[in-house]
């Protein structure tokens, strides 16, 4: 580093938020993100009772819980990366948090897909924009040597949340399905897996004042010809780099496509190939799921370590790394005999996988000019959710009806979702490195 540079790090330190700051804003994000989390996987403890109450088939539950969800998902992130570049980040987000939490209720209060999958879509309206605007705020609290740790913190919210839905969620469906709140005003109007969904989701509403807790950090403004009114510039700075853009959004969709896939489904595997009921499966998975969240800022500390030595490409040589050693994890999950070791092996996909969770985002804000950062995390978000969201679960639930035909034959279908998507993921990553490491010194220098 130049000493020109060396002398305006202490500067540009001082115009982030105060310690204390950044971390409460991570906190409450992370409190939020695990909530946001719930409301989205809830579902998948509930596909047999939904199964049997509406004669739904598998590839019709499939898209209830991957594109009824990733519609609007994706559509509204576009406006919202608009709002968020513009106008108070806190009050987009609080608006997002209070949409998806009436989208997650709204589900108890519908019985047909219809129904199911427009509140759905409500869900995901409002995580899009949360998603959104939590990266763009990690990314302008933190200076860029500091941003991969932090966003691992708030990332685990996020796949600690899909772990507490099971461990928590598991024992709660089986209450509720035994009739626990049928008792309460009201309740005894909806089927039991609906009373579930209204139980969780009304509260969400009230979480969204949280946001309101920190301040908003100061938005990193470049020169206004970086900016734009709308995306042209974005897309534009994204077509001039588009081997590092196609491996970031290309790369972590598909990374995503194989993890949403596994936790959306492995709830019903575990049900008809090893006969486990939801609580043990909410425990085994909920357990397996928050211990690999846990390893989340060991991927963040690595890659800032690697990044401080001078390994511009520290964001995606970790994620080939850790994708390679997901592969044989995620296919003995389906493999083994016992459950009990099928959950252990769930376990250590997700902490390999989960390298990927963090650094997609964190790699959008780092090559990406602060101007355009909200902007370019929407982006983000459309593409990775309509790969990951969209195709995945729908891919597992075609593969399973139309291509095998047998239920049983689940575990097939997700092995050959893990084993092409990550091959693919690889190379897409390799493929970005060079640009990456061009773009990361080049902005160095500038600093």
């Amino acid at each position: 580093m130049s000493d020109a540079a060396t002398a305006a790090q202490p500067r540009i330190e001082q115009s982030y938020p105060s310690p204390f700051m950044q971390w409460l804003t991570v906190g409450i994000l992370f409190i939020l993100y695990i909530r946001s989390l719930a409301d989205r996987y809830l579902i998948a403890l509930l596909v047999e009772p939904i199964k049997a109450d509406t004669g739904l088939g598998d590839f019709e539950i499939s898209l209830l819980q991957g594109a009824a969800f990733a519609v609007l998902y994706c559509i509204c992130a576009i406006p919202v990366g608009l709002l968020l570049d513009r106008y108070s980040r806190r009050w987009v987000l609080f608006g997002c948090v209070a949409i998806w939490s009436l989208g997650a209720a709204g589900c108890g209060l519908v019985a047909t897909f219809a129904g199911l999958a427009v509140m759905r879509s409500m869900v995901g309206a409002g995580e899009a924009g949360f998603s959104t605007g939590a990266y763009s705020i990690v990314g302008d609290s933190f200076p860029p040597q500091r941003v991969s740790f932090a966003m691992s913190i708030f990332v685990m919210g996020g796949v600690m949340g899909a772990g507490i839905v099971f461990l928590l969620g598991g024992p709660l469906v089986e209450a509720v399905l035994n009739g626990a709140v049928a008792h309460w005003p009201g309740m005894s109007l909806f089927a039991p897996w609906q009373q579930a969904f209204i139980a969780t989701g009304l509260p969400g509403v009230l979480m969204a004042f949280l946001v309101f807790l920190f301040r908003e950090p100061p938005r990193r403004h470049a020169p206004a010809s970086q900016g734009g009114n709308g995306y042209g510039a974005a897309l534009r700075f994204m077509r001039a780099h588009w081997k590092i853009y196609t491996a970031i959004l290309l790369g972590f969709g598909l990374a995503y496509t194989s993890t949403i896939a596994l936790q959306l489904w492995l709830p019903a595997f575990f049900t008809r190939v090893h006969g486990w009921s939801p609580k043990e499966i909410g425990f085994a998975l909920g357990v397996a799921q928050i211990l690999g969240a846990a390893t989340l800022p060991l991927h963040g500390w690595i890659v800032d370590t690697l990044y401080k030595r001078g390994r511009h490409d520290a964001h995606l040589v970790w994620c080939i790394f850790t994708a390679a050693l997901a592969i044989p994890c995620g296919i003995a999950t389906l493999l083994v005999p016992s459950p009990v070791l099928a959950a252990v092996m769930f376990g250590f996909y997700m902490a390999f996988i989960l390298s990927t969770a963090s650094m997609g985002p964190a790699s959008v804000q780092v090559v990406t000019p602060q101007a355009l950062r909200g902007r370019a995390s929407a982006v983000y978000v459309l593409v990775t959710g309509l790969i990951g969201m969209a195709i995945g679960p729908a891919l597992v639930g075609w593969l399973t009806d139309s291509v095998f035909g047998d239920p049983m034959k689940l575990g097939l279908s997700l092995m050959v979702l893990i084993t092409v998507m990550l091959a693919v993921v690889i190379a897409l990553f390799a493929l970005g490195r060079a640009q990456m490491r061009h773009l990361m010194q080049a902005s160095e220098n500038a600093a």
